[in-house]
């Protein structure tokens, strides 16, 4: 008997379709960072919307005990807004495939096998539009373009707000722990009170750059129990962040993320929920059955500057 709509749903749904949104967040350390915060949120609306105050009030000071006091009103506040973004991928079985899939222990490979595609599919997009240096007219906010210390993100320009900026260096090509343009000063130019950068992304040849530049005689690898460790990166510690290689990291690139700043925000009616198997003879494939997985949402961050990045690293130095 070969595989039924019914068969392929009832297995779907038991094994498979759960599992995905987990899968995807769990697979690449910024968003296992995030998720491991519980900064992975819902919301509704037109637009992804929140407060942000982007410059001091400034009205405190020491007075005299009879000192006229000048009442005025000082903006301080403004609201910034991110569109939905809209990711969607697809499965599709055929009709010989329905054919040649008979007995449940076949229809469990083939769905597994469906069900992995898309899963990997889903979390390729992802994981490249997080790194894109230029987000496309569709794409979600990616860090290129958050931690930028010129670029307009969610509605307010830098030069609205001077505030609303992140550290970054264009032009330093050798990777140092100290001294001038170093990774430590560029930590402490992004700490911010207490808010300080505790993740650190960089490609697999800088990650085994700093790797080099750290005393072989201290141990500075981080926990294995920990949210990364868990999701099965390695990382190493440097000022109490996290040091990981992430292999969709641009070239050259290192970013240093606050990310008690970041966010991602998703529709409740489209994170990861997988449709059902549906027939495709109205669409001209006879036989043929179909399964859509979309994600709507997007990346916010409350505050940029206590974040940094590099974009001209050279590990070869």
């Amino acid at each position: 008997m070969a595989l039924s709509i019914a068969e392929a749903n009832t297995v779907s749904s038991k094994y498979f379709d759960k599992t995905l949104t987990q899968q995807v967040y769990e697979k690449c350390p910024f968003y296992v960072r995030l998720k491991g915060k519980n900064n992975v949120t819902t919301d509704g609306g037109t637009q992804i919307q929140w407060p942000i105050r982007y410059q001091k009030l400034d009205k405190a000071g020491f007075i005299g005990p009879r000192q006229q006091v000048t009442y005025e009103q000082k903006e301080t506040r403004t609201g910034a807004e991110l569109d939905w973004k809209y990711l969607y991928s697809h499965a599709m079985i055929s009709w010989d495939e329905r054919v040649k899939n008979t007995g449940a222990p076949q229809i469990v490979n083939l769905l597994s096998d469906k069900a992995e595609e898309m899963r990997e599919d889903m979390l390729d997009k992802f994981a490249t539009a997080l790194h894109a240096a230029t987000p496309g007219a569709n794409d979600i906010s990616s860090l290129p373009e958050i931690i930028d210390d010129s670029t307009t993100y969610a509605g307010i320009a830098v030069t609205d707000a001077a505030e609303w900026a992140a550290t970054e260096d264009s032009t330093k090509t050798e990777l140092v722990l100290y001294g001038a343009g170093s990774l430590s000063y560029m930590m402490n130019q992004a700490t911010f009170g207490n808010q300080k950068p505790d993740l650190i992304l960089t490609t697999r040849d800088l990650w085994s750059k700093f790797e080099s530049l750290i005393e072989p005689q201290k141990r500075y690898y981080g926990d294995k129990n920990s949210d990364l460790g868990r999701a099965g990166f390695t990382s190493l510690k440097f000022h109490d962040a996290d040091v990981v290689a992430d292999v969709y990291t641009t070239a050259a690139s290192l970013y240093g993320i606050d990310s008690d700043q970041y966010e991602i925000r998703y529709h409740p009616d489209y994170n990861m929920k997988t449709s059902k198997w549906t027939a495709l003879e109205q669409a001209g494939y006879p036989y043929a059955m179909i399964k859509s997985c979309p994600w709507v949402g997007n990346i916010l961050c409350r505050m940029r500057k206590t974040s940094f990045k590099f974009t001209a690293l050279d590990y070869t130095i």
